[in-house]
């Protein structure tokens, strides 16, 4: 599966009604090879390794590559849109950038997307060269890529069925004295073999606790501790998280009542999951509902999900954005003793439908690891 040539003509020309709209001739558009900030750069040329591309109001998107690269094989397989940009090599992007930009300057706006992501030297350059003229559009393609396509729905149905069977992978091979380094290679294995060009995934294996490393230690896992892992693979750029916390043999007691918690959170959050619901709606009756129960959960709750594996907001108790059908979500709720103790983070990936929200997850954890 990839995303189609007409998949991409239909953002380029929804792309161009919004610079139209807000009068920009130009977009300046720079990501990172990071889960962070890879999301806009791969929504209009298909690379997930960072990059520049300067966007025109019309003619073909101009991609900056390295030099040689143009002859490379790779480059069909890691630039998806190949066949609809202008790639142009370079061993300067900070001079190729400038260059291109006047090359399709006609005298209006420039919208710089990806601040966070464009380096020094070619900010200044930039600005320089096009003063006043360069402005900085943050947000600019939010409200395209949060509302997912047919296509990019069924690039998450996919990562979350990898997420799946990472899931039903670490079951196997849970034990005491299992090190993360060995746990972190048979997650990266399943998610590799599956087609995933990368993965998010924290994960813990020092006893109950959610001590959230993006890399693995030297910690393994404890007779009746917990594995913590946030399952985060990628397909087609596409995220879709499974976050669990696996007993190592059996939940102790008060484990288990947290993870109790959570699943009435899950349950309660289902309810008002659907179009109209406000994202702050969602964080109160997750909170409090684990609160309820006589836990604290102090951690982001969810978050929109997409090409970066935080999509523009996060499931806040201040951000009233409006759930709408074709939102993509990731709503996982942790529930601990008190911040820095033992605790707990579950989850799935949510997609907001018509009529209410659909799990993409088949697993069922509360009947995997509760029996419920």
């Amino acid at each position: 599966m990839s995303i189609s040539e007409k998949e991409y003509q239909r953002r380029y020309s929804a792309i161009r009604e919004l610079m139209k709209k807000e009068g920009l001739d130009n977009l300046l558009i720079t990501g990172l090879s990071d889960d962070f900030n890879r999301g806009n750069i791969r929504y209009v040329t298909g690379s997930g390794r960072g990059g520049c591309c300067i966007f025109p109001l019309e003619g073909a998107p101009v991609f900056l590559i390295g030099l040689n690269q143009l002859a490379s094989p790779k480059l069909l397989r890691t630039v998806e849109a190949y066949h609809l940009l202008d790639l142009r090599e370079t061993s300067s992007p900070v001079e190729q950038a400038v260059k291109e930009l006047a090359r399709l300057d006609q005298g209006g706006k420039i919208g710089l997307v990806g601040m966070a992501a464009i380096s020094v030297p070619m900010y200044l350059a930039v600005k320089e060269t096009f003063a006043d003229r360069l402005l900085n559009v943050p947000e600019f393609l939010e409200p395209l890529r949060v509302i997912k396509s047919p296509e990019e729905i069924e690039c998450t149905r996919k990562a979350a069925a990898v997420a799946d069977k990472v899931y039903f992978r670490l079951r196997e091979i849970i034990r005491p004295g299992l090190g993360e380094g060995e746990i972190y290679g048979e997650v990266k294995k399943v998610i590799y073999e599956e087609g995933c060009e990368y993965s998010f995934d924290l994960l813990d294996a020092a006893g109950s606790m959610m001590n959230m490393s993006f890399l693995p230690t030297l910690d393994k896992l404890e007779a009746n501790g917990t594995l913590f892992m946030e399952i985060s693979p990628a397909y087609m750029g596409y995220y879709a998280q499974l976050p669990v916390t696996l007993p190592v043999g059996e939940y102790v007691p008060h484990v288990r009542r947290m993870v109790n918690s959570w699943n009435q959170a899950d349950q309660a959050a289902r309810k008002i999951l659907r179009p109209g619901a406000k994202a702050s709606d969602v964080y109160r009756v997750l909170v409090n509902t684990i609160r309820d129960n006589g836990f604290v959960s102090p951690l982001r709750p969810g978050h929109s999900l997409g090409l970066d594996i935080l999509d523009f907001w996060s499931i806040t108790e201040s951000n009233d954005t409006i759930l709408r059908p074709a939102m993509m979500l990731a709503i996982h709720p942790c529930s601990m003793i008190k911040f820095g103790g033992d605790g707990v983070g579950m989850g799935y990936t949510y997609l907001i439908t018509e009529n209410g929200a659909e799990r993409l997850s088949k697993v069922d954890l509360a009947k995997e690891l509760l029996g419920e």
